[in-house]
């Protein structure tokens, strides 16, 4: 099936969706799918941040960013929680000049970001100055740009600054340039990644987070449990670790917590762990589907099926160091039954974990399973990112 992208001022095509993937979600979302679909591909209106209050009080970062000029609102939900309504859409224009870019940077720059030279994938001649179109490969328009340099200055660049945003489809602040992110006062973090957070819980106890980096939902563990919780922060390579340490350390949120580069996957063979672990948060590496805005749709169902057997060995493990008691929050970003409805399943049948009903999650549609629930985020509901958050106890 083909996806279009409907911007102010007319429409371009973008990619197809793989047959088999598509049914997969069909069968979540039935005649709404093609409507859930063309919302991915817009941002929600809402950019949310969370308000590191072990700082700050959420009123005293509120009014620091309005002095700036940031226009920025609580949420009634979530006290740590504040949201930018996002600007746009904008018509962008085509100038000719052409610079095409990954889907990485794609979604950067339709939200306002300025262009680095990792994310260039081709480009036409053009003088420092000029004023380039930034289209993904498949032909969509995202945002137009002032040249920093020239063609021939970027033949020779690793990194650097390419290109400034002077007007992308939609317009938000400059996150990371805010003097408030810099003092580690805010952290960009999506609404369903601050619940999955909460509902972990955390008190004075041993905590596992095991696909810990870049160090969301391990600095907010930290912020919830006011460092009292023993946070073990796993993450499968060197350079996510850093990234993790580099966050937390901005956050001043590093109390207690103890960076592991290492596959999460074999944590069972540390025996200090074995029925050791009071919480343990799984946000597993998985499809994307939910992530918005999103200009590609490269995974396959084939894509899901093995992903959600590598999302089961984390789960393994976790049944194995959680103590009697201990409790499990998964949660993925991603919309397919596979690594969602039917992982849950497989804990509960072939783990014999005991799935908890938490009754209300706010923004969140309860999922009925067979003898479960967890809970799904979607576009179709309070414009939200796509997401599922499933909590269960080990007997």
């Amino acid at each position: 099936m083909n996806l279009v992208h409907k911007y102010e001022g007319g429409e371009v095509q973008a990619t197809r969706i793989d047959h088999g993937l598509y049914m997969e979600l069909r069968a979540v979302y039935g005649s709404l799918t093609d409507r859930l679909l063309e919302m991915l591909t817009y941002p929600p209106k809402r950019l949310y941040l969370r308000v590191n209050t072990l700082r700050a009080r959420r009123e005293e970062v509120i009014e620091s960013l309005r002095r700036r000029g940031v226009e920025v609102r609580s949420d009634d939900l979530l006290e740590e929680a504040i949201y930018i309504e996002l600007e746009g859409p904008y018509q962008v224009r085509d100038h000719g000049r052409r610079v095409v870019v990954d889907d990485i940077a794609a979604e950067s720059l339709m939200m306002g970001a300025n262009l680095y030279r990792p994310g260039v994938v081709a480009y036409d001649v053009f003088k420092k100055g000029d004023v380039l179109t930034a289209v993904t490969k498949n032909g969509v328009v995202v945002a137009e740009l002032e040249a920093s340099v020239s063609s021939d200055q970027l033949k020779s660049m690793r990194r650097g600054l390419v290109a400034v945003n002077v007007r992308p489809v939609y317009r938000a602040p400059p996150i990371a340039e805010l003097p408030e992110f810099k003092e580690g006062l805010v952290y960009p973090q999506s609404f369903p990644s601050m619940v999955a957070g909460r509902l972990v819980s955390p008190g004075s106890e041993l905590v596992v987070d095991m696909n810990a980096s870049p160090g969301g939902k391990t600095g907010h563990i930290v912020q919830l449990s006011r460092g009292r919780a023993l946070v073990v922060a796993v993450d499968r390579s060197v350079g996510k670790v850093e990234k993790l340490v580099e966050n937390l350390a901005r956050l001043h949120l590093t109390t207690n917590v103890l960076p592991v580069p290492f596959d999460s996957r074999f944590l069972d063979l540390v025996t200090l762990l074995e029925n050791r672990v009071g919480k343990v948060l799984i946000d597993p590496p998985c499809t994307n589907l939910g992530v918005r805005p999103k200009l590609s749709f490269k995974k396959t169902l084939r894509d899901a099926v093995n992903l959600a057997d590598y999302q089961r060995q984390f789960m393994k493990v976790a049944r194995r160091i959680l103590r009697p008691g201990g409790v499990l929050v998964y949660s993925t970003c991603t919309l397919t039954r596979v690594e969602n409805e039917e992982n849950i399943l497989y804990a509960t049948r072939s783990l014999g974990l005991e799935p908890l009903d938490l009754g209300w999650v706010p923004r969140a549609d309860k999922v009925y399973l067979d003898e479960a629930t967890a809970y799904r985020f979607h576009p179709l509901k309070d414009d939200m990112p796509g997401f599922f958050i499933a909590v269960l106890r080990k007997p």
